[in-house]
């Protein structure tokens, strides 16, 4: 989702080319300005039960892709799941970052990461939150807008940003020239899943064994260079756009 996106936004302002593993072969060892790393396996409860496979697809993908391209700058999208503790903006500051105890999944991007910083002159790592776009096809707002049961708890609070934000967030970093930096991307606080009917019409209904799920990191750091809206306002901008588009 995020990739194709990605591709609709940045097209405005870039002339884009879309690799997929359609397509791959064919454009390895070709030249590009930017390279946007928006590939690797984004489910969660998959990876962590499938460990190799997903570092085959998260992680030893990343590697290939650093030399099978040739570009200036190389932007990698990861995840808030490379943080130990990811319910606090206290303990999601950019600069605290410790492998050990992550889930499968975490891990995975965190090594991405680090292959990353280790390989790339000039790139840029956005920590992404949920992300909302056109081809949302899971997590828990997808599931309520297809009358489908939530898996996660009422107490649950995530944070989420729009594919189009998270665009935006890419030109400003471009014409800002802000690389070498690792930045969290996310709205300002949380959505919390116990009012979270108050955006729906259709009735929300949670299932009988959930989960508590709490997604809060600090974005300071971007807020201060690029004046994010709230967690709540990516929420309704997504829900109205989705309603124009039928």
């Amino acid at each position: 989702m995020v990739g194709s996106d990605l591709i609709k936004y940045l097209n405005s302002d870039f002339s884009v080319t879309s690799i997929t593993k359609k397509n791959y072969s064919e454009f390895i060892s070709k030249s590009f300005d930017v390279l946007v790393n928006a590939n690797g396996n984004s489910k969660r409860f998959w990876a962590n039960k499938n460990v190799l496979e997903d570092f085959n697809l998260s992680t030893v993908s990343v590697y290939k892709s650093i030399f099978d391209f040739r570009y200036t700058i190389y932007i990698y999208i990861s995840s808030s799941d490379v943080y130990k503790n990811h319910s606090s903006p206290l303990t999601t500051v950019e600069s605290i970052i410790d492998g050990e105890g992550l889930s499968a999944y975490g891990l995975h991007k965190y090594l991405s990461e680090t292959v990353v910083k280790n390989n790339c002159p000039n790139y840029i790592i956005l920590r992404s939150s949920m992300a909302l776009g056109e081809n949302l096809r899971k997590g828990p707002i997808f599931d309520i807008l297809n009358n489908k049961s939530l898996f996660i708890s009422p107490s649950s609070r995530l944070q989420m940003i729009t594919t189009k934000e998270l665009a935006n967030v890419i030109k400003f970093l471009l014409d800002q020239n802000k690389t070498n930096n690792v930045i969290n991307t996310g709205g300002k606080g949380t959505v919390s899943f116990e009012s979270i009917q108050s955006y729906f019409s259709a009735p929300v209904a949670f299932s009988k064994d959930t989960e508590e799920q709490i997604y809060e990191m600090n974005v300071e750091k971007l807020d201060k260079l690029f004046s994010l809206k709230s967690s709540e306002d990516y929420l309704i901008e997504f829900l109205n756009n989705t309603q124009r588009n039928g």
